[in-house]
């Protein structure tokens, strides 16, 4: 999947990433500390690539702190060319493909256009980083 983001990146596609960015970095999960302390937690290795690529991706994170930083996302979709959407429980990391996850294809546009919406509140509600 990051190999394949990377390349459609390169070849022009308009590739944006907007991740959990409390579950997008390395360590423990529930381990408290302050805000400033979780910006500085390296990525884990696949969004370090993405980023590296020069993948834009976004972090997302509560608009609250707390003992443990938090994002309620929990939402896993893609939007492809305003008309085909991938929906579902999978994980999009290697030990989902051991699972049994439902994954959903929509092409049409006017379900890929609710997606987008949700995207949009989504990068509009809570705090963002780079």
């Amino acid at each position: 999947m990051i190999d394949a983001l990377i390349q459609a990146f390169y070849r022009g596609v308009d590739v944006q990433v907007l991740l959990n960015g409390h579950l997008a970095r390395k360590g423990d999960p529930g381990e408290e500390h302050t805000m400033a302390e979780e910006l500085a937690r390296p990525l884990l290795p696949a969004v370090y690539r993405l980023k590296r690529a020069g993948v834009p991706v976004l972090l997302a994170y509560g608009t609250h702190d707390q003992p443990v930083p938090y994002c309620p996302i929990h939402s896993k979709y893609a939007i492809i060319d305003d008309w085909r959407v991938l929906e579902g429980s999978f994980n999009w990391y290697n030990t989902s493909t051991y699972s049994h996850d439902l994954y959903v294809v929509a092409a049409n546009a006017w379900v890929a256009k609710l997606y987008t919406d949700e995207w949009v509140q989504t990068y509009n509600s809570f705090r963002i980083f780079a």
